[in-house]
């Protein structure tokens, strides 16, 4: 987040507020995986259930033998205001 902060504020934006957070998501379905990556495609640009089943088979086992697979994300909110 410091370097967006950085680039805002070289560019003359003030920071009016900032925050960020470090979510864990569990999926408990490979479905549900799948069904995410389909909805938000800017998380894996190139995602087709063809193309990615070996590691789709991989997550399933995982799945199987743990309940639940874990994404970790990193997300930044930032409120700037122009000088």
């Amino acid at each position: 987040m410091s370097y967006a902060v950085n680039e805002l504020e070289d560019a003359g934006f003030e920071i009016l507020e900032q925050t960020e957070a470090w979510p864990v998501t569990r999926f408990s379905d490979v479905g549900a995986i799948v069904y995410y990556l389909k909805a938000i495609p800017w998380q894996i640009s190139d995602f087709s259930v063809e193309k990615y089943w070996p590691v789709l088979q991989k997550v399933h086992q995982q799945i199987q033998r743990d309940g639940f697979v874990e994404v970790r994300g990193h997300y930044f909110f930032i409120v700037a205001q122009k000088r």
